[in-house]
């Protein structure tokens, strides 16, 4: 096969075939301080596990879109990390103290925590990230991304590029992404009548979709300073851009570039559905 780079967390599935240009790294970035509002003013808050601010990954993807959203909506913004699993409870409930109007947490490690601390303060709106609560509150806010479409586009991209009719999947790969990629290469074989394989892999590099955190985040900042803030989870799709695959690198011929397009119109208009998980 050829090389494979390693992407960021929230880059999943499978080892894609070809030798892509390195991801841009996510910028860095740095804490507004953390003040007390004055009364009905929006401060936006995160709390980051022992990964930090600056983790290239998720954390700081949605810390990126909090000093966003705080400068284009003119909010306070505060956060807190935890160094262990039991610390993040007190990180939340740190932030709390200092009137957080949004909390913003990461991913299922911390959903017990998040919701607890939903229920414990009903004032306070919290954003939970890439993670479904165990039970619904009506100030916690999942933001979740479906990514069927885009492993079924992944599929075939990796289809397209694999030198040897053979793409690895890491054995760890989880539904509904597994189902989808799978998918998406049976797709080119018969399209194009190859025989490309897809087999398990310990280990296989991750890369192929990404979810776009910060615009979902962005958003759910921006319901919330708006007084229009929801329960209802958002799912980031294909379709509205929530999740997408790594862009072709430049060895990409026109002809896959018009095919990844043309497979990407059918999946946005439903001429094309991948498989449910299972």
């Amino acid at each position: 096969m050829r090389c494979l780079h390693w992407f960021s967390s929230l880059v999943v599935g499978v080892a894609l075939v070809g030798c892509a240009s390195a991801p841009q790294t996510i910028p860095s970035v740095s804490a507004t301080a953390s003040q007390t509002p004055a009364s009905g003013a929006t401060k936006v808050c995160m709390v980051a596990d022992d990964a930090g601010f600056s983790d290239g990954a998720a954390n700081q993807q949605a810390y990126n879109a909090v000093l966003q959203a705080a400068t284009d909506l003119k909010l306070l913004v505060g956060r807190a990390k935890s160094d262990e699993q039991n610390d993040y409870a007190s990180a939340i409930n740190s932030l709390i103290d200092t009137q957080c109007s949004v909390i913003v947490g990461i991913g299922a490690a911390h959903a017990d925590d998040l919701q607890a601390a939903a229920q414990a303060h009903p004032a306070v709106e919290f954003l939970l990230v890439d993670a479904q609560p165990a039970e619904p509150r009506p100030n916690l806010k999942p933001l979740l991304f479906d990514l069927a479409d885009a492993a079924f586009l992944a599929g075939y991209v990796a289809a397209a590029q694999a030198p040897n009719d053979t793409v690895a999947l890491s054995q760890q790969t989880a539904e509904p992404y597994r189902n989808g990629f799978t998918a998406g290469v049976d797709y080119f074989n018969r399209t194009k009548g190859a025989a490309v394989q897809v087999v398990e892999e310990p280990g296989a590099a991750a890369a192929g979709v990404h979810k776009i955190v910060e615009a979902a985040v962005i958003s759910a900042i921006g319901e919330s300073a708006r007084g229009e803030f929801s329960s209802a989870p958002y799912y980031g799709t294909l379709r509205d851009g929530g999740v997408d695959i790594v862009p072709l690198d430049a060895s990409a011929s026109d002809e896959l570039r018009a095919d990844v397009e043309a497979v990407r119109a059918a999946l946005i208009d439903g001429s094309i559905t991948p498989p449910a998980a299972g």
